[in-house]
């Protein structure tokens, strides 16, 4: 994209994107403008590749629009992104990415909300009430909902799982974890600036948190 365009772009966008969010613009193989916010910032710089797994890279490969959660590997912080390609004659031209911090996401973006999700066993298909889920794991691509009456499959995957929990009371914490923060016990040290999360199940079941997610899940809850 022509820079000289930018200053433009950027003031169209500033009337459509509320204050705290940050902008990213690609030509598609790298950033060529970066606008960080007060409320989230991803320490990109013009001329830094784009990342795979980001809402950018997503966009370009599909050439549409993106919504997307992206895990804190990406960028070193969970952020969700709306990605937008300018595409002309079939190919992309630049696009327009607006970063949000988890925070912001209810406010600014319409996501799934149910009360319930629905777990099988042996016997059938059972709605689990959220607030009864202590904890989602995922092994060997399936996905297990952990509850103090027992262990349920679901359909979805963590990934999917990541536009659907509630994002206020469910953290990533392990690429094969979610756990319901209300469910935590007490939050053990681990090595290597790792946690082991301890639940308020009878059987006080260990959940870990990740290198990778230790971060995030300490921004999450303020410590």
């Amino acid at each position: 994209m022509d820079n000289t365009l930018v200053p433009e772009v950027l003031q169209m966008i500033g009337e459509v994107i509320p204050e705290g969010v940050s902008i990213a613009i690609s030509d598609g193989a790298q950033y060529v403008y970066y606008q960080p916010s007060s409320s989230i910032d991803l320490k990109i710089s013009p001329g830094d590749r784009v990342r795979v797994g980001s809402a950018t890279y997503k966009a370009l490969k599909v050439k549409e629009k993106v919504a997307s959660q992206v895990e804190s590997r990406v960028f070193g912080v969970p952020y969700y992104g709306v990605s937008v390609p300018v595409i002309r004659q079939g190919q992309v031209e630049t696009c327009i990415t607006a970063i949000y911090s988890l925070q912001m996401m209810p406010a600014v973006v319409s996501r799934p909300n149910p009360a319930f999700l629905v777990g099988r066993d042996e016997n059938g298909w059972l709605p689990i009430s959220m607030q009864d889920i202590l904890y989602v794991s995922s092994n060997d691509g399936r996905t297990m909902l952990h509850t103090a009456a027992g262990s349920f499959a679901n359909k979805y995957s963590l990934s999917e799982l990541a536009h659907i929990l509630p994002c206020d009371q469910f953290v990533r914490c392990h690429r094969s974890y979610f756990v319901n923060v209300q469910a935590i016990r007490f939050i053990h040290p681990h090595f290597h600036s790792t946690f082991l999360l301890e639940l308020k199940d009878k059987q006080k079941t260990r959940v870990p948190v990740s290198q990778s997610y230790a971060g995030s899940f300490r921004q999450f809850l303020g410590f």
